[in-house]
């Protein structure tokens, strides 16, 4: 699975899509799959999908471009944690091959009592430094 996310000016994710084994159009026209209100972005502006284990992106010719990591691309491989500029619009592309849980929601594993009772620790705290 992987994700595409929407920036705000200080690199905060404020909108979050998934990206699956079907193909996703982004752009500001509402027949995108992902539409951005943003007007130099182009209707159908760049396109995401899967081959395999790997993520492609794609420019649909669009007046303005797209760029990954700086890069002018026609067409490109995405890695983990890729930039994506369209428009005035930021995007990072991110990949995990976890399952993703609702805020909350425990793995059965961990949301059953251990086994002859007790407490189970997940983690040891880190010491702040001094």
């Amino acid at each position: 699975m992987a994700d595409l996310c929407l920036l705000n000016e200080d690199g905060a994710v404020v909108q979050r899509w998934a990206i699956g084994d079907q193909p996703a159009a982004v752009g500001r026209d509402e027949t995108a799959d992902i539409t951005i209100h943003d007007d130099t972005l182009s209707r159908r502006h760049f396109m995401i999908w899967r081959e395999g284990d790997t993520f492609l992106i794609k420019d649909l010719n669009s007046q303005n471009g797209t760029c990954v990591d700086g890069q002018h691309v026609k067409g490109a491989t995405l890695r983990h944690d890729v930039c994506i500029a369209a428009g005035h619009t930021l995007f990072m592309f991110s990949e995990h091959d976890f399952p993703i849980r609702p805020a909350g929601v425990l793995p059965a594993a961990l949301a059953t009592p251990p086994a002859g009772g007790g407490t189970r620790t997940l983690a040891n705290p880190a010491k702040p430094a001094a």
